[in-house]
């Protein structure tokens, strides 16, 4: 009987101190936000760089015509594939939005990183 009660008083002990050290940063950290003014997770628009410039306007059907003078198949489709995915993400049709410029972003990630994210794919189809 005095191992149960001694594994009891042990086990309330250490459930106390963790919950004592959990309150604890929750007070820290929510001393750190006020010191910061709460712009902890913010980022600041001026230093971000958008690699879609994307206008939502209403289309006339007179000025809907696509001209296709200096685009291939490819670049068609990949404007097509984009518009369609940030109608999706909107929620909106696509006629109510025009792709002006597509940027493509350079890639940070170490080479190791890049080959196995294609050999991963590679192996799932």
């Amino acid at each position: 009987m005095e191992i149960l009660v001694t594994c009891l008083k042990v086990t309330v002990l250490g459930m106390g101190i963790v919950f004592i050290a959990l309150v604890g940063l929750v007070l820290i950290i929510e001393a750190l936000h006020r010191i910061t003014g709460g712009k902890i997770g913010k980022r600041k628009e001026a230093g971000i760089e958008r690699t879609a410039v994307v206008h939502e306007q209403k289309v006339e059907p007179e000025e809907s015509a696509v001209l296709k003078t200096g685009m291939d198949e490819e670049t068609e489709e990949l404007v097509a594939v984009i518009t369609a995915a940030i109608a999706a993400s909107l929620h909106r049709s696509t006629h109510d939005i025009m792709v002006r410029s597509i940027r493509r972003v350079p890639a940070i990630t170490p080479v190791w990183n890049r080959a196995s994210r294609q050999e991963q794919i590679s192996a799932r189809l």
